[in-house]
């Protein structure tokens, strides 16, 4: 189910999109807003709960841009208003998409269904696991048994305790994929390690299985940061 909230000082456009939504299999609409600033409070404390913003543009006291500023991290926006001239603005801001009143039926599904897309590969990058292809063979790993990942040219080793694997990937790519799991953190340009298996550590990095590490200057703070130091 994705949760909605709708921010608009309009009533009919409230009530339009309401409609559109209370329509829609999958989609449930958890509160709406005329007031800008009720609603910006709101999502300070609840913008865990929610999936999928409708924002307005002009609005008294603070404008949906405005709103959008004062957040380093929102939900995915759909930006509503009267007015074109607003599409760079939303750009601007990696807003997900963008609807011109007056909303129709059909512009309505083609947002939302970008925006479910959205909000599914964000999930799938939370999953617990990856798969990895292998001589043809797609294989499940489970994240919190890798050991680290190595960057070797064109290539990255993910190395498991009892095995390896050898991907074509850069590394960057592999730390976006590994982002939302904690336990694995860069300590050096060429080396992503699993802190779960880290015994020690001081120029180099020592894990559980023997093996040695290089600890790069600037990631040591990184490191650290993921640690119970006393």
């Amino acid at each position: 189910m994705i949760n909605c909230i709708i921010i608009d000082d309009d009533a009919v456009s409230i009530s339009v999109i309401t409609h559109f939504i209370s329509n829609t299999e999958g989609f449930n609409l958890v509160e709406s807003f005329r007031d800008p600033i009720s609603a910006a409070n709101y999502l300070r404390k609840n913008v865990g709960g929610i999936d999928l913003i409708f924002l307005d543009v002009e609005m008294p006291e603070m404008t949906g841009i405005e709103l959008l500023e004062s957040f380093n991290e929102l939900p995915p926006v759909i930006l509503i208003t009267s007015k074109e001239k607003y599409a760079v603005k939303a750009f601007e801001h990696k807003v997900a998409h963008y609807l011109v009143k007056p909303v129709e039926y059909g512009k309505f599904l083609k947002a939302i269904q970008q925006v479910y897309k959205l909000i599914e590969s964000s999930k799938t990058k939370s999953l617990d696991y990856i798969f990895i292809k292998d001589n043809g063979v797609m294989y499940k790993v489970l994240q919190d048994d890798i050991l680290y990942c190595e960057a070797s040219g064109d290539y990255v080793k993910i190395y498991l305790k009892y095995r390896s694997y050898v991907l074509i990937s850069t590394m960057k790519n592999i730390e976006e994929n590994l982002k939302n799991n904690i336990n694995f953190v860069r300590i050096h340009r060429s080396y992503i390690a699993n802190v779960k298996f880290i015994d020690n550590f001081g120029l180099t990095v020592f894990l559980s299985n023997g093996k040695s590490l290089p600890l790069g200057n600037k990631y040591r703070a990184n490191l650290q940061a993921r640690l119970i130091i006393f």
